[in-house]
């Protein structure tokens, strides 16, 4: 499911010319977390793992990006979601596969203890 979009700025990038690797985790996981919300009904979630974070390709200055997620594992108070990162040319459609990693995210209640998911439509995606 696409979860999101950005276009990557200037201002995110480093010496080497392309977008910083702690930025993309950074917006890795605020995609997980929208994700999160997108499948339950739940208002908080925090990341307590992540795995498997591989960077395929650079990302430029001037590039959009999209995030795709996928459920992997439910839990009873945590979920995994597959984040797959993509350059996304508007023009003609293209995509580039650029980033993809695990994220396990907990529902949390007011306080930051964790509570049961509940589940949208028996956790089908929207």
């Amino acid at each position: 499911m696409l979860v999101t979009r950005e276009m990557v700025l200037q201002q995110d990038i480093g010496l080497n010319g392309t977008l910083f690797g702690g930025d993309m985790m950074a917006r890795m996981d605020k995609a997980s977390g929208i994700f999160a919300g997108l499948v339950s009904r739940n208002g908080r979630f925090v990341t307590v793992k992540v795995s498997e974070l591989v960077f395929h390709s650079p990302v430029r200055a001037g590039e959009l990006i999209e995030f795709h997620g996928r459920l992997g594992r439910r839990g009873r108070t945590s979920l995994s979601v597959s984040l797959e990162v993509a350059v996304f040319n508007p023009v003609t459609e293209a995509r580039r596969e650029v980033t993809s990693g695990e994220f396990v995210m907990v529902a949390v209640d007011e306080a930051g203890s964790p509570e049961p998911i509940h589940w949208k439509a028996d956790g089908a995606e929207p």
